[in-house]
C-alpha cells in the first residue's frame, strides 16, 4: 500500500498543527510589528526602481508584471464556495440543481483531468484529503483601530472547516512561462508568476464550476483554505525540494498549484516515491538554490530536519525548511517574489539568465 506524503515526510503528530493563514509573511507584514519587514509590500521599491533606469525595472517591464495578475487580482468570483446558479451561466438552472449522473469513478476522474488540460493545466492530479494538510484558519485584515493609543490593524480569522462528505482533491499545475524565469529577481520575472496566479484562479474556479454543473460540490482554492504541495505530493505530482518548493518531473518548481475540493467521488493518485526519493538525494549535494538565494535563506544543511527558521514556517514535518523572513526581505527590495531559487534549479530548464532585452526579442 502506497504511503501517504505525511508518512514520507515523517510527521510528528504531538508537533505538527494545521498552519494558521494569519502567520503566513503577507498578512505578518501588515500586523505583526516583530516582522523584520513590518509595513513593507512589493509596492515600496517600485517606483524608486522604476526611475533608477537599472535594467530589468522598465516601466515595460512592470506594465507587462502588473497586467498578468489582472484576472487573479479582479475575480471576486473565484473565491465563492457555494455561488448560486445565475442566469448569465450558459447552463439552464434545472439541469446544474439535478441530482449527479451514475457515472463510474473512474470515468468522472478521466473527466476531471481532461477538463484542467482543456483549460491549460499542465498537469492533474487527485488526493484525498489529509485533514493535516488544511489551514487551521483564514485571515482577513478588516481594518485598523485605535488600541491603547496606538494604531493595530483588525484581523478576522475564521476555522477552516470544509463539508463533511468532500474528501477529494483536485490539484491542479500550471507552468510559468520559462523566459520570464530567467530574468530574476526583475520585473519580468514576476510577470511569469503572475499570469500563473491569474491561470490558478481561472482554472481553479472553471474547473469547480465543471463539477458544479455535474451535480456536485466544488470548492475553488488558490493559496487558501489547504496547503498546496502536500496536497500535490499525496496527489503524485511531485516532492518538495531544498528551496521549500514542489519539484515536478518535467517542469522542476516552475509551476504555480492551486486545488478544488470537492465530493465528487473520484479515483486517488498516490505519492510517486522513487521521483521523492531522486530528488531528496539530488538535493542533498546540489545546493544551487541555496548559493542563489541573496537572502540566505534556503538551508546548506546537508539532512533534511525538524528545525524550523521562522515563525512563518509550520514545524512538525522533516524537510528543509526556509527562512521566509529573510526571504520576504529581498522580495520587498526587489518588488518581485526574486526567483532566483526556481531559476538556478537544474529541474526548471532555465539554465542561464536573460535580460529584458532578450526577453522582448522572443517570437
Amino acid at each position: 500500500m502506497a504511503r501517504t506524503c505525511a508518512e514520507i515526510y515523517k510527521l510528528e503528530p504531538e508537533q505538527y498543527q494545521r498552519f494558521p493563514e494569519e502567520n503566513n509573511c503577507f498578512l505578518r507584514a501588515l500586523y505583526d510589528k516583530n516582522f523584520p519587514s513590518f509595513g513593507l509590500d512589493l509596492k515600496t521599491n517600485m517606483t524608486k526602481l522604476v526611475d533608477s533606469g537599472e535594467k530589468g525595472y522598465s516601466r515595460l517591464d512592470l506594465a507587462l508584471y502588473a497586467a498578468s495578475w489582472t484576472i487573479d487580482q479582479h475575480m471576486p468570483f473565484a473565491s465563492k464556495w457555494f455561488p448560486k446558479p445565475s442566469d448569465v451561466d450558459y447552463i439552464p438552472k434545472e439541469i446544474v440543481l439535478r441530482p449527479p449522473d451514475p457515472i463510474p469513478p473512474e470515468e468522472l476522474t478521466k473527466y476531471v483531468k481532461r477538463a484542467g488540460k482543456f483549460f491549460g493545466a499542465c498537469a492533474v492530479g487527485i488526493a484525498n484529503i489529509d485533514q493535516n494538510w488544511l489551514l487551521q484558519n483564514s485571515a482577513k485584515v478588516l481594518g485598523t483601530e485605535m488600541v491603547e493609543g496606538e494604531e493595530q490593524v483588525r484581523l478576522k480569522t475564521t476555522p477552516v472547516e470544509l463539508p463533511e462528505d468532500v474528501n477529494n482533491a483536485i490539484i491542479i499545475a500550471i507552468e510559468m512561462d520559462p523566459a520570464g524565469i530567467q530574468c530574476a529577481p526583475k520585473f519580468l520575472e514576476v510577470a511569469s508568476v503572475g499570469w500563473g496566479y491569474s491561470m490558478m484562479t481561472a482554472l481553479s474556479v472553471t474547473i469547480a464550476q465543471f463539477i458544479r454543473n455535474l451535480g456536485y460540490t466544488a470548492i475553488p482554492s488558490t493559496n487558501d483554505t489547504g496547503l498546496s504541495i502536500p496536497l500535490a505530493i499525496d496527489a503524485g505530482l511531485g516532492a518538495q525540494g531544498r528551496n521549500g518548493l514542489l519539484i515536478t518531473k518535467k517542469w522542476g518548481p516552475r509551476v504555480r498549484l492551486c486545488k478544488v475540493f470537492t465530493n465528487m467521488p473520484l479515483i486517488p493518485d498516490t505519492p510517486d516515491e522513487t521521483f521523492l526519493k531522486k530528488i531528496n538525494a539530488y538535493c542533498k549535494t546540489c545546493r544551487r538554490c541555496a548559493v542563489a538565494c541573496e537572502a540566505e535563506a534556503i538551508s546548506f544543511e546537508d539532512e533534511p530536519s525538524y528545525e524550523s527558521k521562522c515563525s512563518s514556517n509550520n514545524p512538525g514535518t522533516r524537510k528543509w525548511y526556509v527562512n521566509t523572513n529573510a526571504c520576504y526581505g529581498i522580495w520587498v527590495k526587489h518588488s518581485t517574489d526574486c526567483g532566483n531559487c526556481i531559476q538556478v534549479c537544474p529541474f526548471s530548464k532555465t539554465p542561464e539568465k536573460i535580460n529584458s532585452e532578450d526577453f522582448w526579442n522572443i517570437h
